[in-house]
């Protein structure tokens, strides 16, 4: 009797895993997440539907597994952690600072990213739910990493961070469908993003300048 070679299972599983994944990014950076569905990911993969429930359980869990390589905030949240780990509270407003000029950076590029929010804001999807309760929880390691620097004042810098974000998706997503001028700023040019860049790190200076002022 000829036995089964375990290595080999792991390879074709990860193969028919990969492809699965390859099929739900192909479908959905053509068609967004309404082309989305267990038949048509099955057929453009290449394999039965049955190894969809097999690998992932649901086919919930395979879009999230989509998710989870293209969001941006999820992707940085080893790094966040990597700072925490660190304990570094001199680099705090820096660290800041340069995740959300990241993100206004990498958000304009990354039209997947994009079709991901707009889907999150505009379906009542448990699976979009979860993918912003798992990306909150990386923000709130990130935010704890502030809370030294505003205790005892008046400066919330969670609502601070949440206008800085929201303003990020709002803008690129408005200029990306209706012109790329937003308050008069060209954001579909370098100079134009170049600014909103420095506006991310001029904000953040201030809201940190003002906690420090009244600790004095």
């Amino acid at each position: 009797m000829k036995k089964s070679n375990p290595n080999k299972k792991t390879r074709n599983k990860a193969l028919t895993d990969q492809k699965l994944i390859d099929a739900v990014t192909e479908i959905f950076q053509k068609e967004g997440h309404t082309g989305l569905g267990v038949n048509k990911v099955a057929r453009v993969a290449g394999v039965h539907k049955k190894h969809i429930y097999d690998n992932f359980e649901t086919f919930d869990r395979l879009v999230e597994q989509y998710v989870i390589k293209t969001d941006y905030w999820i992707l940085f949240g080893n790094k966040v952690q990597e700072a925490i780990n660190e304990n570094a509270p001199a680099d705090t407003q820096q660290l800041i600072s340069s995740i959300l000029k990241n993100q206004f950076k990498s958000f304009y590029e990354d039209k997947d990213m994009q079709k991901l929010i707009l889907w999150e804001v505009s379906t009542d999807s448990a699976l979009m739910r979860s993918i912003h309760n798992t990306r909150e929880m990386t923000g709130q390691k990130l935010l704890e990493l502030t809370d030294a620097n505003f205790e005892g004042t008046e400066v919330n810098f969670r609502a601070i961070a949440a206008l800085l974000v929201g303003g990020i998706y709002y803008t690129i997503l408005h200029t990306r469908f209706n012109g790329g001028i937003f308050s008069d700023i060209n954001i579909s040019t370098e100079e134009g993003r170049s600014e909103m860049v420095r506006a991310l790190e001029m904000m953040v200076k201030w809201a940190f300048d003002a906690g420090s002022n009244q600790k004095k």
